[in-house]
């Protein structure tokens, strides 16, 4: 979320990947682009024509938690580059960036 206005939504298995893991090298990353007009870490603006594209991956895991890295660019600048600890059994959020939040929760199997 994006000063309270939803940027980004999907749901998508994910599990702890050990690092001795073959599976480690095949990191999937989930990426999606807004609109610009956001001031990023109180520094870097960017304007309204602009897109900013977002990338989630997984960036390791602690043991009751799956630690996503989580990016913002726009061509030839990083606006922002952080860390989210996803809890596997509860909601969580994270306040990454001014008025940006990133929420994460477990999806029971149906």
């Amino acid at each position: 979320m994006l000063n309270g206005e939803v940027i980004h939504r999907s749901s998508f298995p994910i599990c702890p990947v050990n690092e001795t893991s073959k599976d480690v090298g095949s990191k999937k990353i989930v990426a999606f682009s807004f609109k610009g007009g956001y001031t990023f870490q109180g520094t870097y603006r960017t304007k309204r024509t602009q897109t900013i594209e977002g990338n989630i991956w997984q960036a390791g895991k602690e043991s009751d938690a799956i630690l996503l890295g989580v990016s913002f660019m726009t061509p030839g600048q990083v606006l922002l580059n952080t860390i989210h600890m996803a809890e596997l059994r509860a909601e969580s959020t994270s306040e990454i960036d001014r008025g940006l939040v990133v929420r994460t929760f477990p999806i029971t199997s149906k």
